[in-house]
């Protein structure tokens, strides 16, 4: 019977103290502590917590304390409180795996895609907007001569329709638009470089945790790196680049070619 308790939630000298209280119409606290050799203070404890428990009562008689048992029915609140527990426990644990595993699963994970023809890039670039976070991307002109005109148009303006701030590297070369009103419908924030400092048919775009590199040559094509690694280290590179073409004397006089043009 003692382990039966001890089973349904009661510890071993809980369990002791309620089957000697069933055997015994009235107990004190040192008569209890004499009979299963307790100090006092462990024999006031017990007692306490199963008064708490209502597997025992207490009543003043003289002055002193004498407990009696209390009704075992008591036992199913605890077994409910346990139960109750352990489902709010398992829960917990629930939600902190699913989240955990998650993060293990995404942990150091790198997957590569390459993409051939012009539609198939069209759509890489909206892919990237439809993330809707901030861009940052670094780029020549070559762009307009492979995507056309109205292609391009409809891509630079798509992260705009949803929000996302974009943050551009672009070439001080004649066609470039200099109009601030362009900039702003676009969300862009621009920093400008010479033409000589990077003439790579190479944009490089990263949003979240995904790079782009569309590459314009004779066939327009792509690859798209996601990794969250990858992302924030092309991420740094492109802060410390922007730091130091702002940090340039001649800054201030830039742009120079570009003409104030609307798109």
């Amino acid at each position: 019977m003692e382990q039966t308790l001890i089973t349904a939630g009661l510890s071993e000298a809980q369990a002791k103290v309620y089957l000697y209280l069933l055997q015994h119409d009235t107990t004190t606290p040192p008569e209890l502590a004499s009979a299963l050799d307790l100090t006092r203070s462990n024999a006031y404890k017990v007692l306490d917590k199963l008064v708490e428990l209502e597997l025992a009562e207490r009543k003043e008689i003289d002055k002193k304390w004498h407990y009696t048992a209390g009704d075992p029915i008591a036992l199913a609140n605890i077994v409910a409180i346990a139960r109750n527990e352990t489902l709010a426990l398992e829960q917990a644990a629930k939600a902190a795996i699913e989240g955990l595993r998650v993060r293990y699963q995404n942990q150091g994970e790198i997957t590569v895609k390459a993409y051939k023809g012009k539609p198939a890039v069209r759509a890489l670039y909206k892919e990237q907007a439809l993330l809707k976070k901030p861009i940052h991307y670094i780029k020549a002109r070559v762009d307009v001569t492979h995507m056309g005109f109205e292609t391009l148009r409809e891509i630079r303006h798509m992260p705009a329709k949803f929000g996302s701030e974009r943050f551009g590297i672009t070439q001080d070369a004649i066609g470039a638009s200099r109009d601030p009103k362009f900039d702003k419908r676009t969300n862009l924030i621009r920093t400008w470089i010479a033409v000589e400092d990077y003439k790579a048919p190479v944009e490089w775009s990263v949003s979240g945790d995904e790079l782009n590199l569309y590459i314009f040559e004779e066939e327009v094509s792509a690859v798209h790196i996601k990794s969250k690694v990858v992302a924030d280290a092309f991420l740094e590179l492109w802060s410390l680049i922007d730091q130091g073409l702002r940090a340039r004397p001649d800054y201030k006089d830039m742009p120079k070619k570009a003409r104030r043009i609307t798109y």
